[in-house]
């Protein structure tokens, strides 16, 4: 949204609710989908899509309608996030396609340790694949099909083997470069995606850290007494080659480079690498289904999503709408810390009515900048409240994604009676991370201006 007040240049049937209806209608929606099972953001898509008609129905001068909605795709922040997006879902899928994650999994279970540390194991695969790849869901889908039958068959806690799983991966989704929450929160924000990875690493760390002790500290309690062997295939040994990308990456931001030019320098490097070491064919790599076409296509979800998001907000945005939220939140926030609150509170809210994380971030985006922007604060901090939040509450929910993936690999290696009940006690690092930026708003911890940074 911009900066300065917006004109009003549209009117919406319902008074001052009017133009608020396509959103309760969006996220009504959303809940719904959740509810029944039918989340996942094509599905958002087409339920925005659904409340964008809703606002052409209630706009009272439809002949201009259109206009409202290509004002909201002519965003800038717009045409940067659908091209970070799509590169990075090329870049995700050619350090999955490779085999990298065979190969992780495979010298993990070459080191025949105890069983005990099976629950650190898991978290720590899983915050390597979605540090790498940049995707919770995919680093679940990986990593649980393998390690949730084995923690059954050796008489282990299931749920604190999904818990750590799902720890992991969203470790990786909170700070991975790549993970679309990054890129999400970093654009909504105004800011650049290596300063947010900069200073989220800390908290991203702490909550890691304190996560990887009490896995050790739950696993050393499990009364099981003989070593892990892994069933993998070390064919794929070659893959882990592909590690120098991530690396690149955080190089190619250092230098100064924007998250476009990385990404593409980065997914260059990544097709010459897997052609190199024969970890993927020729024919693979152009086919629909390879790395190329898997990782553009795989990414049409939230591009639909961000482009319908984008003509809703756009509607909030002429008619006032969204001027009249942001007075009566500044009105409201007092402080920088109100503020910061706020923000919490909202993604918070939205992260559980959309049931992931990636929704949530580029619904709130523009209404946490505009608050961070009246208190000057620092634009990372704003991102990282945003994504640290969306993430912690995401790890949580009985409907999230990673989730039901670990509860779809328990069925039938576990009592009837096992529910995400016997799961989310044991998703610390959600836990961690939405203390942790409670605790640094109410402390002021962390909280930095504008005007400090320059």
């Amino acid at each position: 949204m911009d900066e300065k007040k917006t004109k009003v240049t549209a009117a919406f049937y319902g008074g001052a609710l009017g133009p608020w209806i396509p959103v309760i209608i969006m996220i009504v929606g959303m809940i719904i989908g959740t509810v029944i099972g039918g989340g996942g953001l094509t599905r958002f898509a087409i339920i925005t899509f659904a409340a964008l008609i809703a606002g052409f129905l209630l706009a009272k001068d439809k002949k201009n309608f259109g206009e409202i909605c290509f004002s909201g795709l002519k965003n800038h922040m717009l045409s940067i996030l659908i091209i970070a997006f799509l590169m990075a879902g090329v870049m995700g899928q050619l350090l999955r396609q490779s085999g990298l994650i065979n190969a992780l999994i495979y010298v993990v279970g070459e080191l025949n340790m105890s069983v005990g540390l099976l629950p650190l194991i898991a978290f720590l695969i899983c915050a390597v694949i979605s540090t790498s790849c940049g995707t919770s869901t995919g680093s679940a889908a990986a990593v649980a099909p393998l390690l949730i039958p084995l923690s059954a068959e050796l008489g282990c806690n299931v749920g604190l083997i999904c818990g750590a799983i799902i720890a992991g991966a969203i470790f990786g989704d909170n700070l991975a470069p790549i993970s679309d929450t990054t890129i999400g929160s970093a654009l909504t924000q105004e800011a650049a995606v290596k300063d947010v990875v900069r200073t989220r690493l800390p908290y991203s760390l702490i909550a890691g850290g304190l996560s990887a002790v009490l896995f050790v500290i739950f696993g050393m309690r499990m009364d099981v007494n003989t070593t892990i062997h892994i069933g993998a295939d070390e064919t794929n040994l070659k893959a882990l080659a592909m590690l120098i990308l991530p690396i690149l990456m955080i190089v190619l931001m250092k230098k100064g480079l924007d998250i476009v030019g990385t990404l593409i320098i980065c997914n260059v490097v990544g097709v010459v690498l897997v052609l190199a070491l024969g970890c993927i064919p020729l024919g693979t790599l152009l086919d629909n289904e390879g790395p190329i076409g898997a990782g553009l296509t795989g990414m049409m979800g939230i591009v639909l999503y961000a482009l319908l998001i984008f003509q809703i907000l756009e509607i909030l945005n002429v008619s006032g709408a969204f001027d009249r939220l942001m007075a009566g939140l500044i009105k409201l926030c007092k402080t920088p810390r109100s503020g910061e609150f706020a923000g919490m509170a909202m993604t918070a809210v939205t992260t559980i009515c959309a049931g992931g994380s990636s929704p949530a971030i580029i619904f709130c985006g523009p209404l946490v900048r505009n608050v961070a922007k009246n208190f000057g604060i620092e634009k990372t901090r704003g991102a990282n409240i945003l994504d640290g939040t969306s993430c912690g509450v995401s790890g949580l929910l009985p409907y999230g994604t990673c989730i039901m993936l670990c509860m779809n690999f328990t069925q039938g290696l576990v009592p009837e009676d096992f529910s995400f009940l016997d799961i989310i006690p044991y998703s610390f690092h959600s836990m961690f991370l939405l203390l942790l930026f409670f605790f640094s708003i109410l402390t002021g911890i962390g909280r930095r201006f504008e005007k400090e940074s320059k």
